[in-house]
């Protein structure tokens, strides 16, 4: 809304676009659905008149299967056996499954055929491919089994074996003269002939076909496929007794088409999907694409051709902006515009101007800072005139043949002139030790037995370059505010590994520090400057300082203390492996 109420240009093009592309929508839309339901008209009749055929084929189908038990009666021989009041023999109960069985051979999808005397109640299994058994009446017990309306009554019904769906046929054997009832025959069919007879209606993949049997709609076959939403069938059975008809869902049509003849209710229906009707939609929107295409294409050409100039200075800027984000602020200005894109690149330039002053400032500080920290720790120790007067006084004791003197004056004149190298800012690892050692040496004779000292460095170490003064200001910190103040022998150890990081740990007995010193020490190591009230604790603070300049993110300091027991003060440095 902002762009629309600052930039004529913003409304001019969406004038344009909306202008073009409403009717284009509404054109379409009409034309979609108008071609879909003539589609979905013509879909429908051409499938009932399908079905109809194919319906006539099915019910002759089944009708001619069950109509296989009337043989019987054009075979005298087996029409005496099948009367006998009296058991059949073994014999003749051999001949009678043959006679049966040679009457159904021409039916190979017929997997299971019995037939049941009612006048000596005794089964004949014809054949039989099933491991579960097929129940069959008991005429000793219930004479009138199937007469009373249960399921050996209907002549027709679903059975379910292994998961898989077959017709079941029960057709009872009468005597024509009396019409007693002899036995029944009950078929177990597959549905192999049915699928060739159904599958031509389902032409599409997305498609299927379903054939359902009686009036309570029991399903006898389904084309394979996903399963799905069974409400339809639902909605099927609470249609009137149309013949065809369809239902509509949201995933397509399910055109249908019933059929009673010889007295058994069969119900065809074909699945339609939804995007098999509006294929023929989409063909018809596609035949207009190009005729759309064409004026969206001029829609582009204009549009483009008046938003160049302005995209064109937007990208200029967005190359300034990658430049300043590369460090780069050297960016000559060129806009001669006085638009709202010229007034947006002339502010920009001048955000430019600020950005690198303020850059330039920062940076100059940090060096300044870093400096600053490594000149006013080197002034706590490097007063010119004092070296010059050591090599004075160390001469006179050479010459007094007083050697001690001599060497602890050369120890410090040593430490004197390292530490006023102040050119050098970085050192192997070796050379920050020899300083040590010189001070260890100087502190040793000054407090004589009250300081133990101790180092372990792996030899791998001693070449890594770091940050010239590390050592001395740490082990110092030990002495004066951990061992000079207390009682007893101070004990400090400095323990040098090579891991992953330079690993500097400085061990001592002494007084130690507590929680709310060592959170200090966390503050002020956070903090820009040092404050003034903490100069007890510069040197220390000032290392940390200089290692975070020099290491960045990498480095990580702690410390642990236990007043007079262990302090640990440890440093991890990254370093250049293999250097």
């Amino acid at each position: 809304m902002f762009l629309m109420k600052r930039s004529l240009f913003a409304k001019i093009l969406l004038s344009m676009l909306i202008t073009t592309t409403v009717p284009l929508l509404i054109t379409n839309y009409m034309s979609y659905h108008t071609i879909g339901r003539a589609v979905q008209e013509q879909l429908v009749e051409l499938n009932q008149s399908s079905m109809a055929i194919k319906m006539s084929g099915i019910t002759k189908y089944i009708h001619d299967v069950s109509l296989l038990s009337y043989t019987y009666y054009g075979d005298p021989e087996l029409m005496r056996l099948l009367t006998k009041r009296e058991t059949q023999t073994p014999a003749e109960s051999v001949y009678i499954k043959q006679r049966i069985g040679r009457n159904y051979a021409a039916f190979p999808e017929i997997r299971s055929i019995i037939y049941k005397s009612a006048l000596t109640n005794k089964p004949f299994i014809v054949k039989s491919d099933l491991n579960e058994r097929i129940p069959m009446p008991d005429f000793a017990e219930q004479p009138q089994a199937v007469e009373d309306g249960g399921e050996f009554s209907q002549e027709y019904s679903i059975v379910e074996w292994g998961g898989e769906k077959r017709l079941r046929i029960n057709k009872t054997f009468i005597d024509t003269s009396d019409r007693e009832l002899l036995g029944m025959t009950t078929m177990i069919v597959r549905d192999t002939e049915l699928k060739q007879l159904a599958n031509p209606l389902g032409t599409d993949e997305d498609s299927r076909t379903y054939i359902f049997l009686q009036d309570d709609l029991q399903l006898l076959y389904a084309t394979p496929g996903p399963d799905e939403d069974q409400d339809w069938i639902e909605r099927l059975r609470e249609e009137p007794r149309a013949v065809k008809g369809l239902i509509n869902d949201p995933k397509g049509i399910y055109i249908y088409y019933k059929d009673d003849a010889y007295n058994l209710p069969i119900t065809l229906v074909r699945f339609i999907p939804q995007a098999v009707i509006d294929q023929a939609g989409k063909k018809a929107l596609n035949e207009s694409f190009t005729i759309q295409l064409i004026v969206t294409v001029f829609i582009t050409v204009m549009a483009g051709l008046i938003s160049y100039f302005m995209l064109f200075r937007i990208k200029r800027i967005l190359r300034h902006i990658k430049h300043i984000q590369m460090g780069n602020f050297d960016i000559q200005a060129n806009s001669t515009s006085s638009d709202e894109l010229g007034v947006l690149e002339d502010r920009f330039q001048e955000m430019i101007k600020q950005l690198d002053i303020l850059w330039n400032q920062q940076y100059r500080y940090q060096l300044e800072v870093s400096t600053a920290r490594l000149k006013m720790l080197q002034a706590q120790i490097n007063p010119h005139f004092l070296f010059n007067t050591l090599q004075s006084i160390g001469s006179l004791a050479i010459k007094k043949n007083v050697p001690e003197v001599s060497d602890k004056l050369a120890e410090l004149g040593a430490m004197f002139r390292y530490s006023m190298d102040i050119d050098t800012e970085e050192v192997r690892l070796q050379d920050e030790l020899e300083h040590l050692n010189y001070y260890i040496s100087l502190q040793i004779g000054r407090y004589q037995d009250r300081i133990q000292f101790k180092q372990s460095c792996q030899e791998e170490a001693l070449g890594i370059p770091v940050p010239k003064m590390v050592l001395q200001p740490l082990v110092e910190n030990s002495i004066v505010h951990g061992i000079e103040r207390g009682e007893g022998i101070g004990e400090i150890h400095v323990e040098i590994e090579a891991a992953e990081k330079l690993i500097i740990r400085v061990i001592d007995n002494g007084r130690g520090f507590s929680e709310e010193t060592i959170q200090e020490i966390r503050d002020q190591y956070s903090e820009q400057l040092i404050q003034q009230e903490s100069r007890s604790r510069i040197g220390l603070i000032n290392v940390f300082k200089r290692l975070q300049l020099y290491c960045g993110e990498g480095f990580i300091w702690s410390i642990e203390s236990e007043p007079y027991i262990r302090t640990t003060v440890t440093l991890e440095i990254p370093y250049q492996h293999g250097s």
